[in-house]
């Protein structure tokens, strides 16, 4: 059997690290001054080397500690994030969701709610688009793309029927309004790369308009926001925007719709027996299927 060196030492190892100082790591760890350098002093015994270059202001790592330091954290991370989703509650669900899909999922969340009220759903936003299971301790998550990473199963929730949206007013105001006349409309990008506009207006065969122009957003919906209150004409998804479309809040002013990226609901091996998890993916599946917008 492998001789591991003493967890203990370890911890204590990485609470010093980062406080250089025994003192201020002591505090921490709730330990004597002592009993914390006879905890280094065992970990040094163990290697046959220091780890730590004593100062009269405190402490520094020796090259071999540089080495030994993140080592430590992602093991000690690691532990915690399996220690964590291990000990959740078995009902509780942690969900990682991207931000801008938040006004689209946030009422399908409270029916899973109302139908599952032994479930309860911990839903995390982030603008990041997709998930690592091996470092973030969600049990699934909503990701926009092609899912990667192994061991990990995928559901297609939709794919995105991108098109320009924009208020109401501002086509009262040009109710014939043509593609190429969005040359002298304010552009609103969802993205700082202004890919969507690229790629809609080469769909549509659009020529003589600047997608490079108008103004940038950090997100889908921020842009789909500032398109509803009149200041320009922004791409929209046809589903994520379905319930402003039908409410008036925003119009298509063309008929070109252009298919994108999918999204889909991932989840690692690890929870795929999970009663909770086959209960949410295939209520999420159907309700997909069910509130699916045609390409038009």
């Amino acid at each position: 059997m492998r001789k591991l060196p003493p967890l203990n030492a370890l911890q204590v190892f990485e609470t010093v690290a980062r406080h250089q100082n025994i003192t201020h790591a002591a505090n921490h760890l709730c330990l004597t001054q002592g009993a914390v350098s006879r905890q280094i002093l065992i970990l040094e015994e163990y290697y046959g080397f220091p780890l730590f270059q004593r100062h009269a202001r405190g402490l520094t790592l020796t090259e071999e500690g540089e080495l030994l330091l993140p080592a430590v954290r992602e093991s000690f991370a690691r532990i915690e994030e399996i220690s964590n989703r291990l000990t959740r509650q078995r009902t509780d669900l942690a969900l990682k969701v991207p931000t801008c899909i938040m006004r689209w999922i946030y009422p399908k969340i409270m029916l899973f709610q109302a139908a599952y009220p032994d479930i309860q759903l911990q839903v995390t936003t982030a603008l990041q688009h997709n998930v690592d299971f091996q470092r973030e301790s969600f049990d699934a998550a909503i990701v926009y793309g092609a899912p990667t990473g192994k061991d990990t199963h995928s559901l297609l929730l939709f794919t995105e029927q991108l098109t320009p949206v924009c208020s109401p007013a501002m086509l009262k105001e040009q109710p014939h309004l043509e593609p190429e006349q969005l040359a002298q409309q304010t552009l609103l990008h969802p993205t700082r790369d202004h890919r969507d506009w690229e790629m809609w207006l080469r769909f549509a065969g659009v020529k003589g308009v600047d997608a490079s122009s108008g103004q940038s957003f950090e997100t889908l919906d921020l842009a789909v926001n500032a398109a509803a209150q009149g200041f320009g004409v922004a791409i929209g998804d046809c589903i994520l925007a379905s319930d402003d479309l039908e409410m008036q809040r925003l119009v298509k002013p063309f008929d070109c719709v252009m298919p994108g990226q999918s999204y889909y609901f991932v989840y690692p091996e690890s929870v795929a027996n999970q009663q909770k998890i086959t209960i949410f993916r295939e209520w999420i599946a159907q309700h997909c299927m069910e509130h699916a917008a045609p390409l038009a």
